[in-house]
């Protein structure tokens, strides 16, 4: 018996032994793998406060002046889809200034019920209008003759891509695409709000689903969620920043948070009051958040860290 226990503590000892030269020669011969690189994050600073709006829903930026135009349904959050003949489109100087309060006003001519998305192409201003499409206009130059719509339920959001023009259909669940040549549906998830294009690839939010989508503007492929819907509540707006970081507006939370470029870290970049369809000016580095239910509308620079 006395043999065998000390066969067995001569084993374990030995065992031990190799165990902490086997360490031994990872420590010394054998560097640990480095820490990944922290992933760059993005401030914003408020540096600009728009006042005497009237339910401002969202803000485009000309890239080619810096002028930012800001839709205003006029008459209140529970109006919001009225056809009343009562709204305005105002312009901004860049970097937030107020030029024109009433740059393009509702009138018998040119009615304006509740705009919301706007966007910018070839030369004229597009606005979503309840069941409609308005434009307008941009400066001097020609522009292009307009591209027109079918009638939607609640057209919501505008985007371009330099091809065609589009418009979100919240009530339908659906995108339209229009162009010279006609107009086609693109498929949506249920809800679809905010609209945009990066590098021609289109991604959306869904307002009731509170989830970021990539979507086919070709309109075969069904959307992609990127599967962050438990940090979100009403998904408005969407914006990327040249890095390929996501900036999305979460109206009832009362944030604007970014969404890292591999769409899994989610931040709050500013908590804002009930934020709408938000604008980018990339030249200046300027976010434009509409206050829907505040009347005013706040420009922040973005800094990354």
């Amino acid at each position: 018996m006395r043999s065998c226990k000390r066969m067995a503590v001569a084993s374990v000892f030995a065992a031990g032994l190799l165990v902490l030269w086997s360490c031994k020669g990872k420590s010394s011969g054998q560097q640990a793998a480095p820490n990944p690189p922290a992933e760059p994050t993005w401030t914003a600073t408020r540096v600009a406060v728009v006042e005497k709006m009237n339910v401002p829903e969202s803000v485009v930026v000309d890239p080619d002046t810096g002028m930012a135009y800001v839709s205003n349904v006029e008459g209140g959050p529970g109006l919001a889809w009225a056809a009343d003949g009562k709204a305005f489109i105002s312009r901004l100087k860049p970097g937030g200034e107020l030029d024109a309060l009433r740059w393009k006003d509702s009138s018998r001519q040119a009615l304006l019920n509740a705009p919301k998305g706007l966007c910018i192409f070839k030369g004229n201003l597009y606005a979503a209008d309840i069941s409609r499409v308005v434009s307008f206009p941009l400066g001097t130059a020609s522009p292009s003759k307009p591209v027109t719509f079918p009638p939607g339920r609640r057209y919501n959001d505008m985007a371009a891509d330099g091809e065609a023009v589009y418009v979100s259909d919240t009530a339908a669940g659906k995108v339209i695409r229009a162009d010279e040549k006609g107009h086609r549906p693109v498929k949506a998830p249920q809800s679809v709000n905010g609209i945009t294009f990066f590098k021609g690839r289109m991604f959306g939010v869904s307002w009731g689903l509170h989830e970021v989508y990539e979507l086919d503007a070709k309109g075969k492929a069904e959307p992609k969620p990127f599967g962050l819907a438990k940090h979100f509540s009403s998904l408005d707006g969407i914006e990327l920043l040249d890095d390929g970081t996501f900036i999305v507006s979460d109206y009832a939370a009362n944030k604007v948070c970014t969404i890292s470029p591999d769409r899994k870290t989610v931040r709050t970049l500013v908590k804002v009051e009930t934020p709408a369809d938000i604008g980018l000016d990339r030249k200046r580095g300027l976010l434009y958040v509409p206050e829907f239910e505040h009347q005013r509308v706040v420009v922040y620079k973005l800094q990354k860290k």
